[in-house]
C-alpha cells in the first residue's frame, strides 16, 4: 500500500508530478518495519501541473513498459499505473512478466496470458496455487480485476494511482 501511496502522491494533483518510468517489483524495497519504499529514480522525470506527458526515448524494463511508450514515445503518470498493474499480476499469479513459461507465441508475456485466461472466463486458473485458499481467493480475484483496470490499452481509461489505492484499501479493510 505504501508504494501505491507514493505513486498516488506523485501523480494525483500534487506538483510537480513525478513519472518514475521504471516501476517494477525489484524497485520496491521493504525496510525493517516492512514499509514499502520505491527506489531507483534514474529514469524518473518531473513534469509541471501544466504538462500531460514527457516526450522521451523508451525507458524501463521489458514486461513493465506500457504499450503506448513504443507507439508515441510519451511518458505519462498513467504509464506508471500500467507498470503497477504488472506488479499486481505478479503478486496474484506468482509469475514474472516475461518468465520462461511465456515463450510460446500465444502467451508472449504475463499480461497477455492473464487477459487470454480472463477472456475465456478462466481467471481462477491464473491465481498462484502456493497462496491460494478459500479465504484468499476473493481478495486475489479483486486484485486481478484492479490489475486489469491498470493494464487497459487506452491510458486515459486507466485509474489514477489515488483510485487504485482506494480500491486496494477496500479489499483489505
Amino acid at each position: 500500500m505504501q508504494c501505491c501511496s507514493w505513486s498516488s502522491f506523485s501523480s494525483s494533483g500534487f506538483t510537480p508530478h513525478i513519472i518514475h518510468r521504471d516501476i517494477k517489483a525489484s524497485n520496491i524495497l521493504l525496510d525493517e518495519e516492512f514499509d514499502a519504499k520505491v527506489v531507483d529514480f534514474r529514469l524518473a522525470r518531473l513534469i509541471s501541473a501544466c504538462e500531460t506527458h514527457v516526450s522521451t526515448d523508451i525507458a524501463g524494463t521489458l514486461g513493465y513498459i506500457p504499450p503506448e511508450y513504443g507507439q508515441n514515445r510519451m511518458s505519462t503518470t498513467r504509464g506508471d499505473v500500467y507498470s503497477f498493474g504488472v506488479i499486481l499480476l505478479e503478486l496474484v499469479t506468482g509469475k514474472e512478466p516475461t518468465g520462461p513459461e511465456f515463450q510460446e507465441k500465444e502467451r508472449a508475456n504475463l499480461v497477455g496470458w492473464v487477459f487470454q485466461k480472463m477472456k475465456k472466463q478462466q481467471a481462477d486458473d491464473v491465481l498462484d496455487p502456493t497462496v491460494l485458499n478459500a479465504g484468499s481467493k476473493p481478495m486475489m480475484l479483486k486484485m486481478l480485476r484492479i490489475a486489469a483496470d491498470c493494464l487497459a490499452d487506452n491510458p486515459a481509461t486507466r485509474p489514477t494511482m489515488l483510485h487504485v489505492l482506494k480500491l486496494l484499501h477496500e479489499i483489505v479493510d
